[in-house]
């Protein structure tokens, strides 16, 4: 510390840029200032925050470079951030850009979808705000107007071997002179105009065909037709969400909390809002250099500039940044608090983004969180991404059900929600119908070679988990196991005797309610629907000629006895083993 006290008393008070380094002689924060003695000596007094404390507290060598003014002080400091990322700087981690169509500059053009505009020659339509809007385009241009797709690079003559495309009818093989290249620029052509917003064409094309795919019964193409038909209506009506006033402006929403901040940048290009950037700030020192720092991070980097840029609160540096974008690349641009009622209105929107992205950012980072913590408090090998969690439902010992969920990374994966059907005698056993189902699930994911959970969770107390613990013994299959008890919150462990109680505000603890519930409910979904089945069968069984299996196929259809009592004896014909006659016994049962 003496000798920080002594290149502290030697800084100057001039503008520049000043370094940081830990003992191990690493950059770990760089700043500007206006007075370098002033700014370097406010990191050093007693009242400072605990996050600038913590930081001093890893400063070994300060190091500093005087520059001419703030301007310079600027790009300085923004050139050495990106060369030497500092743990300290603020860090911008940017959702995707927005996705642009390019017809690339060849003989015989693709047209594809980018990010970033890589190639003057080429030529760009959007930025769009969904991609998935675009591929359906692509599809279309690919399906309809044979446009090709290969990456490959031909040269005149055109004699190669076509691909499969042709062959499916996806591309006319210019490329084996199938047609020819004026032809094929001529495709090439109509899908300009129809990125250019004439669509009228394609969409009567493509209204025709779903219409045939209608008559002839094609739905599920009808349906896939119709999307398309709404994706390239929206090339000519909802491109751009549209505004009154024709400025290129951008909007900066900001929302700030527990070391990190998001910023949500709202562009509008000729007076359309083209869509947003998010981005997530981290390692912040002081809140009150979040939008500053951020500024500079993003606008001394970017090549193309709004007239506006529209902040939230007004900053010292804001001239500094102003002139630093007009000396570096000859722009001039305005930053400012905005005037308008309407500049005012996306602003707001842009700060409600901000939230709604922090929200997203915080609730991911707590499910990772809760990972780490369960990780840790059950002492497991592997962070446990994968977890199935038992339920076992049942009614008076009836329609005995049970229901396995899966989360992955903390989140509800429903496409592997399972249901069981126990067929048990006598009085229901919760321990053997347990030790059933884990039998049941495990046997066949070992005879099919399928990966294992991260963790397994059961219902339940101490009998529970050591019912599971047996079927898994017997499979010979290792798999972390514990049990929640509902009354207290337990977490019962096999081989342990105590539970383990974590405080109430555990998020490993929240995350196994979570998974504990949602099996609770599933299972009881289960449970209430083969109760439902039963009850509609027994009716039906009271028909002359029903048997279980034909009631479970009017079950099947109908849904419902309601249903059943107001289908016509032709409708109820249709259904499978029915016929004619036994259609007319049904319906005279529920009419007389």
């Amino acid at each position: 510390m003496n000798n920080l006290q002594e290149i502290l008393s030697q800084i100057p008070k001039l503008s520049g840029v000043y370094t940081y380094k830990d003992v191990n002689n690493n950059i770990i924060y760089i700043g500007k200032a206006k007075n370098l003695f002033n700014r370097v000596h406010s990191y050093f007094n007693k009242n400072t925050d605990l996050k600038t404390r913590t930081l001093v507290k890893k400063i070994d060598k300060i190091e500093y470079f005087v520059t001419n003014n703030e301007i310079e002080a600027l790009l300085l400091e923004n050139n050495l951030i990106k060369q030497f990322q500092p743990k300290y700087n603020i860090r911008l981690k940017d959702s995707k850009s927005f996705p642009l169509i390019k017809i690339t500059k060849e003989n015989l053009p693709r047209i594809v979808m980018c990010r970033e505009k890589t190639n003057k020659k080429d030529e760009y339509f959007g930025p769009y705000i969904d991609s998935y809007k675009i591929k359906t385009i692509l599809t279309i241009f690919k399906k309809y107007l044979k446009i090709r797709g290969c990456r490959k690079k031909f040269k005149s003559p055109y004699n190669y071997k076509p691909c499969l495309n042709y062959y499916i009818k996806r591309c006319y093989a210019p490329c084996a002179s199938f047609i020819t290249e004026e032809e094929y620029l001529k495709t090439i052509d109509i899908a300009k105009n129809i990125l250019k917003g004439n669509t009228k064409p394609i969409i009567e094309m493509l209204t025709q065909k779903m219409w045939e795919h209608s008559q002839n019964e094609r739905y599920e193409r009808a349906a896939e037709t119709r999307d398309q038909i709404k994706s390239i209506s929206e090339l000519e009506t909802k491109q751009f969400v549209e505004m009154v006033n024709g400025d290129n402006s951008d909007f900066i929403g900001i929302f700030s909390d527990f070391n990190m901040a998001s910023i949500s940048l709202i562009k509008q290009r000729q007076g359309k809002i083209i869509g947003k950037e998010n981005f997530i700030l981290t390692n912040i020192i002081d809140y009150s250099t979040v939008l500053p720092d951020f500024l500079n991070a993003y606008y001394l980097n970017i090549t193309e500039f709004p007239k506006h840029i529209f902040i939230p609160e007004k900053i010292d540096d804001a001239k500094i940044l102003k002139d630093a974008i007009n000396q570096k690349f000859n722009i001039t641009v305005h930053i400012d608090f905005p005037q308008s009622p309407k500049d005012k209105k996306i602003l707001q929107l842009s700060k409600q983004n901000a939230e709604i992205y922090f929200e997203e950012k915080q609730y991911k980072l707590d499910k990772i969180h809760s990972l780490r913590e369960l990780k840790k408090v059950l002492n497991l090998t592997t962070l446990p991404r994968k977890i199935e969690c038992f339920d076992i439902a049942t009614l008076s010992g009836k329609f005995n059900t049970a229901s396995m969920v899966t989360f992955t990374d903390g989140k509800p994966n429903k496409a592997e929600y399972r249901q069981f059907n126990i067929e048990g005698q006598g009085h229901p056993d919760d321990y053997l119908m347990m030790e059933e189902v884990i039998a049941r699930r495990y046997q066949k994911l070992k005879n099919e070679k399928l990966p294992f959970p991260d963790l397994i969770v059961v219902d339940g107390g101490k009998g529970q988990v050591s019912s599971a613990l047996n079927s898994l013994s017997v499979l010979d299959i290792d798999i972390p196991l514990i049990g929640l008890a509902k009354k207290f919150e337990h977490i019962f462990l096999p081989h342990k005797k105590s539970p383990l109680i974590l405080p109430k505000e555990s998020l490993a603890l929240k995350l196994l309610q979570a998974i504990r519930d949602e099996a609770h409910r599933f299972s009881n979904i289960r449970l209430s629907k083969r109760y439902k089945n039963k009850t509609l069968q027994t009716k039906l069984l009271e028909i002359e000629g029903i048997g279980e299996k034909k009631a479970t196929l009017l079950i099947k259809k109908f849904k419902s006895l309601k249903n059943i009592e107001i289908a016509t004896i032709e409708e109820i014909a249709k259904v499978e083993t029915i016929g004619e006659n036994l259609a007319k016994k049904i319906y005279n049962f529920f009419h007389t």
